[in-house]
């Protein structure tokens, strides 16, 4: 440090300078990274790759801008502009798009298959490179064009009505993950800051005193809503952090972890300075204030700078206070519904929406928070994915076969989830997801009633088969959700399977005995694994038991094949059926006839088929 005269010098402004720049840099580039990994794992790419082509994309387009292209008109020197987010968000998305045109198809059992996945994401991160940097030039030559013929602040407008719609374009591009003063700055200038409005008063004073109210989109009563409502953990500790720069003006912290592409904020982060600008204006237009020429620098806290402006003048203190408590209002009741959206209720309404479920199951009460091992927002953006995907045409019941292997006969069958993704069926892997969350009884009443419509279906060509339902241990336990699926399939032929960790609930116990009483069947499904225990079979009055296809993998060892053997044996003295599950080849099947098994399931005779297949099934199997 250097003393000349009367200032201060801290070393060379030039090294200064230029380590304020590779800082910025690195920012930048770390925003980068962080914007592509995340929109990596929604996309479900390659995050590596998909953070390897942000960088270059965005590297490119900065030595571009250096050649004096015409989009150097939005780059900023300084702080955050729009390629830090649109190059990760662009470049990650058509790297998307990309690779299932250019795939080659193999699979993980190929041998070469690790040097074909590397070629392949070669080929397709070239393409969505030049695809991303032709895109971005395209769109930054129209903006340019655009905002060369048309300033929406260099209008014939009053000055009040100019702030105000600089405002609103300052916060939408905050709400789009820009900072928006800087960029508004860069490309419009900020003339209408200095204009006088009052005298000792410019444009200026009057938004960062009136209007902004701890930064952009009233960030105090952000903060104070937030404060008094914010349950979750993490969000609570996201919002200590910030009091102290909010305090002072500063919500940058705020606007990122909680703003930014927030469907439920949106509105009063844009509309709150707008209702502030006109209060504000309308209440100094009708009352006489005076101001003085001392100049409140921007990080000075709200009250503190009115009252420094007006020398001790307490009304211009209240009014802000005023302001404020009707800014935190109107927040509250936005930041209700977005806290609600993060609860296990809000995904219950959705799905139930989703599904056209029209029941009362989203008022029980033992529904569980989703609360995983990783970040509770990231948790529940994987599960609000996972709900905005499903709906009733992704989703399908398909059967599979039990044959009667002493009567050679099938008459029996199991409804299995199935979901389409991709153009491909596959199993229903968002399962253990909607479990931890608590939803996964939504799943089996929306199952339950396509077995009703189906079986409806059946009864017109004179089919009568059994159909039996898997019921999760969280649907089991509950007498509202089980009443609701009792009463759909009433009357029906229709067996429960229910693994042995339900019985872990009195409840779960309480809703077999109606089960039973309501003339359905029960069968302990996957015997053998996990809780299994001889218990189950002599406590509970149960119809039949399915022994899990580990058990029948072990049919070709003496010891698995003599505990399925007695195990078959002890069901029969107590009068249940045995199933097994698995059978995928003749060597199986003719060892569960040798022991006495009734039914027999698996891909040696089929895998799950369509409601429009099962039919067919049945004739030709017994013909």
């Amino acid at each position: 440090m250097v003393y000349s005269g009367s200032h201060l010098y801290f070393g060379d402004l030039n090294t200064l300078k230029s380590f304020k720049n590779i800082l910025q840099s690195f920012t930048s580039l770390i925003a980068v990274i962080s914007i592509s990994y995340f929109f990596a794992s929604r996309f479900k790419v390659s995050q590596v790759v998909s953070i390897f082509l942000a960088i270059t994309t965005y590297i490119t387009i900065l030595l571009f801008e250096k050649h004096s292209l015409p989009n150097q008109i939005i780059h900023m020197p300084y702080g955050f502009n729009a390629n830090i987010l649109i190059m990760p968000i662009l470049s990650t998305y058509l790297l998307k798009v990309f690779y299932p045109i250019f795939t080659l198809n193999i699979t993980k059992n190929d041998g070469n298959y690790h040097i074909y996945s590397l070629f392949n994401y070669t080929f397709v991160f070239f393409v969505a490179y030049f695809a991303t940097i032709g895109l971005n030039l395209a769109i930054d030559y129209f903006v340019y064009n655009f905002l060369v013929n048309f300033n929406p602040l260099q209008n014939d407008l009053p000055d009040i009505v100019t702030l105000a719609i600089r405002n609103f374009m300052v916060d939408v591009l905050w709400f789009l993950g820009i900072h928006g003063e800087h960029t508004i700055n860069g490309i419009f200038g900020k003339e209408i800051l200095f204009k006088q409005m009052y005298e000792n008063l410019t444009y200026g004073e009057f938004n960062r005193i009136f209007v902004l109210l701890g930064g952009a989109g009233v960030g105090l009563g952000l903060l104070i809503s937030l404060i008094l409502y914010a349950k979750e953990k993490t969000i609570k500790t996201i919002v200590k952090i910030s009091i102290p720069f909010s305090i002072f003006n500063i919500n940058s912290l705020l606007i990122y972890a909680v703003v930014v592409f927030n469907r439920f904020i949106i509105i009063p982060f844009l509309l709150l300075p707008l209702f502030n600008l006109i209060v504000a204006s309308v209440a100094l237009s009708l009352f006489d204030v005076s101001f003085t020429n001392y100049y409140v620098i921007w990080t000075t806290p709200t009250f503190i700078d009115s009252y420094l402006k007006t020398d001790g003048d307490l009304f211009v203190v209240y009014l802000q206070l005023y302001i404020l408590f009707f800014d935190v209002l109107i927040y509250t009741y936005f930041i209700k519904k977005f806290l609600a959206s993060q609860s296990a209720y809000q995904h219950v309404e959705v799905l139930e929406q989703n599904l056209n479920i029209t029941t009362e199951l989203n008022s029980e009460k033992n529904i569980k928070s989703y609360i995983a091992q990783k970040d509770i927002i990231e948790a529940n953006i994987k599960v609000e994915e996972i709900i905005s995907n499903l709906n009733e045409k992704n989703l399908f019941v398909y059967y599979q076969p039990k044959i009667n292997i002493k009567q050679n006969k099938c008459d029996k069958f199991e409804a299995l989830l199935r979901y389409k993704t991709n153009g491909e069926l596959i199993g229903p892997v968002f399962l253990d997801t909607l479990e931890k969350a608590g939803l996964a009884h939504i799943i089996d009443y929306w199952v339950c009633s396509r077995v009703k419509d189906d079986l409806i279906k059946w009864k017109e060509k004179n089919f009568f088969p059994n159909i039996s339902i898997n019921l999760h241990p969280d649907t089991l336990k509950s007498k509202n959700i089980m009443n609701e699926i009792m009463n759909i399939l009433k009357y029906e032929n229709i067996d429960f399977e229910i693994v042995e960790r339900s019985f872990l609930y009195k409840s779960a116990e309480e809703n077999l005995l109606e089960i039973k009483k309501n003339g359905f069947g029960i069968s302990i499904d996957d015997f053998g694994t996990g809780y299994s225990s001889l218990e189950t079979i002599v406590k509970h009055d149960i119809d039949e038991l399915k022994l899990d296809k580990s058990l029948i993998d072990t049919f070709n060892t003496n010891k698995g094949y003599k505990v399925c053997k007695y195990t078959s044996q002890l069901c029969h003295d107590l009068h249940y059926n045995v199933v097994a599950e698995g059978i995928e080849t003749k060597e199986q099947l003719e060892i569960a006839k040798k022991i006495n098994i009734d039914l027999v399931q698996g891909y040696y005779f089929s895998r799950a088929i369509s409601f429009d297949e099962v039919l067919n099934f049945k004739q030709k199997f017994e013909s």
